[in-house]
């Protein structure tokens, strides 16, 4: 009774935590809209954004812990390259939710601090592994189409207009996350920032070695000149070529990473089986000092074979 009473007030404070943080960080857009919104705005028209939030989190004290620590920045930009509205204190918040979860499931249902530590080193980092699949997940599919992009780039250039006009065709003509992302750097030239200075920052916002190739052919042919259709032509073929390497590479690796998988999952999921179907012989695992040394060390031994196969089988070109 006292448990179920501690974890429904854990989720009654996280579920507050929450609402203060959403709460507050609206504030200065509802204050910011109250203000547009005053006698002589023009009703019927939509709201425009003209305030630049660069905090790391609604949370003042969250804000200025992520400033002295200098991560901010890198979640920051994490979130940002995997496409997620959040800030990058709501992924810390949701962090320390996540690893506080895991530590009271543990406790509860087996009773012991060791499980629940260990259940917090598994669930705490989940929101900052889900944000990395997310940026993997979006940089794929920069990489699968950013070729065509080029070919646009190409024809553009080749029909005798400028490399502006060009790349304001394929922010306009390409899927996203090409276009948003060139989008950007057609704004940024357009205000005023130096050309090489808005290519150097489209590579900081997307992390792709293809990207790189481009933006270093397009500055070396500023700077030393010649024919920049064919050089981007030859800096596609390059890419697709590189893909067709990729994909041989996975082919020939597809043994190694399904052994991978198997060993990895066959002794935790016989674990399993053997628990559900006689607790009383797996039981000494769990209960006994030795036992659960044994299974410490043998999840210990399984994330080394794990990295180490993983590290055999990712063979970068």
């Amino acid at each position: 009774m006292i448990l179920t009473f501690s974890i429904l007030v854990f989720l009654t404070v996280a579920l507050a935590a929450a609402g203060v943080i959403v709460y507050r960080g609206g504030a200065g857009g509802r204050l910011l809209e109250r203000r547009m919104r005053g006698p002589g705005a023009v009703p019927g028209l939509p709201r425009v954004e003209v305030e630049r939030d660069v905090r790391y989190s609604a949370v003042p004290w969250l804000d200025r812990l992520l400033r002295a620590v200098n991560v901010g920045e890198h979640l920051e930009l994490l979130l940002y390259q995997g496409g997620m509205r959040i800030r990058a204190g709501a992924l810390v918040l949701l962090t320390a939710v996540f690893a506080l979860a895991g530590y009271i499931g543990g406790v509860a249902t087996l009773h012991r601090v060791a499980p629940g530590l260990l259940f917090l080193a598994l669930l705490g980092p989940v929101p900052y592994l889900y944000a990395l699949y997310r940026k993997s997940r979006r940089m794929r599919a920069f990489a699968k189409e950013f070729p065509d992009a080029l070919d646009l780039l190409v024809s553009g250039l080749r029909a005798g207009l400028s490399f502006s006009a060009a790349m304001q065709i394929v922010s306009e003509e390409s899927p996203e996350p090409v276009r948003g992302e060139f989008a950007i750097t057609v704004e940024e030239q357009s205000l005023g920032l130096d050309f090489r200075e808005a290519l150097v920052n489209l590579t900081k916002r997307v992390d792709s070695l293809d990207l790189r190739f481009f933006v270093t052919a397009v500055v070396l042919q500023r700077d030393t000149g010649g024919n920049l259709a064919e050089i981007l032509e030859s800096t596609a073929r390059l890419i697709r070529d590189r893909f067709r390497v990729l994909g041989d590479i996975q082919t020939f690796t597809a043994h190694g990473r399904l052994t991978g998988a198997i060993l990895m999952l066959l002794p935790l999921g016989m674990g399993l089986y053997t628990w559900a179907v006689n607790p009383d012989y797996f039981r000494p695992m769990i209960e006994t000092p030795g036992g659960r040394l044994a299974l410490m060390v043998a999840g210990g031994m399984q994330l080394i074979g794990m990295l180490v196969i993983r590290r055999i089988v990712n063979i970068r070109v």
